[in-house]
């Protein structure tokens, strides 16, 4: 029997990509070629593992028997050859490896990324966004994405999950708030312009900000989290952020208060068993050295 693992990649993206011709674009080829490759790993293996329904394929017992052992022996091909490219660029002396990382627009994680810095200098992070969670645990595990930092809420059975650790949340105000220092000097009589992700957690920040007294009204809603601190800086309104976030927005005259509300869920790097990049774990040896976090969990 003479079956390759480009054979059981182009079985794995027929499932993972509904079809024919969309795994034929996500692999590069063309979809006979795909058609082709599918009926010499059905000669091969001697079974049929898609049976053709109204113009639609649908896996057949074999097929979803078959689906689980291919998708590993596919994630284990791509980590053996991710490993044999990095000995390979360090033998050599050559740019130094990459780690591709997904944040969602609620992700504020500059910890993270000063860890994959000092983990490995000179080392490259491809930062993609991807908004879904659900979406970005799915790249995870298909291998085309290394980690990905999603909220606690989706932490995933079949993946690592590691805690980081708690961001320090401030309130920043635009330029012209003055040196506010705390809550409860800000100006009750001068109603606040609130900017949030989304209308939710702008109400949550209003909400708090009433137990203080401060009348607060969500005016911008919606906005990704990386952006925040330009809008705030332009004098569009204030907006709850990491205190590392805040950064940009003292720079340009405005204030940070200490904002007492924690976060409402602690946020996950999350990453593959099958296949976990060096850079990842010196990261998480960089983050433990500052900062306790939570026990690495593996449901799998």
């Amino acid at each position: 029997m003479n079956v390759t693992t480009s054979m059981l990649e182009c079985f794995v993206a027929i499932v993972d990509e509904h079809g024919l011709g969309n795994a034929a674009r996500a692999l590069g080829v063309s979809q006979p070629t795909v058609s082709g490759i599918v009926r010499s790993l059905e000669t091969e293996l001697g079974v049929e593992l898609f049976r053709r329904d109204a113009n639609m394929l649908v896996l057949s017992p074999e097929g979803a028997a078959l689906l689980p052992l291919a998708r590993r022996t596919v994630l284990d091909h791509r980590a053996v050859e991710r490993v044999v490219d990095e000995l390979r660029t360090t033998h050599s002396g050559g740019a130094a490896p990459t780690v591709r990382i997904a944040l969602s627009d609620r992700s504020a994680t500059p910890e993270l990324m000063a860890a994959f810095v000092a983990a490995r200098p000179g080392s490259r992070i491809d930062v993609v966004t991807i908004s879904d969670p659900t979406e970005a645990l799915a790249q995870v595990r298909m291998g085309q994405i290394d980690c990905a930092v999603v909220p606690g809420s989706d932490a995933p059975a079949d993946l690592v999950h590691e805690y980081l650790p708690d961001e320090v949340l401030v309130l920043a105000l635009p330029p012209g708030s003055g040196d506010v220092g705390t809550l409860d000097r800000l100006d009750v009589a001068v109603p606040l312009a609130v900017l949030a992700p989304t209308h939710r957690m702008g109400v949550g920040v209003v909400d708090a900000l009433a137990g203080f007294g401060i009348v607060a009204a969500v005016v911008l809603s919606g906005v990704p989290q990386q952006a925040l601190p330009g809008l705030v800086a332009h004098g569009i309104g204030a907006a709850v952020m990491a205190e590392s976030m805040a950064r940009s927005v003292t720079a340009t005259g405005g204030a940070v208060v200490p904002w007492p509300v924690p976060p409402a869920e602690r946020t996950m790097l999350v990453y593959s068993p099958n296949w976990i990049a060096p850079l990842i774990n010196s990261s998480i040896d960089q983050l433990d050295r500052g900062r306790s976090l939570g026990t690495k969990t593996n449901h799998s």
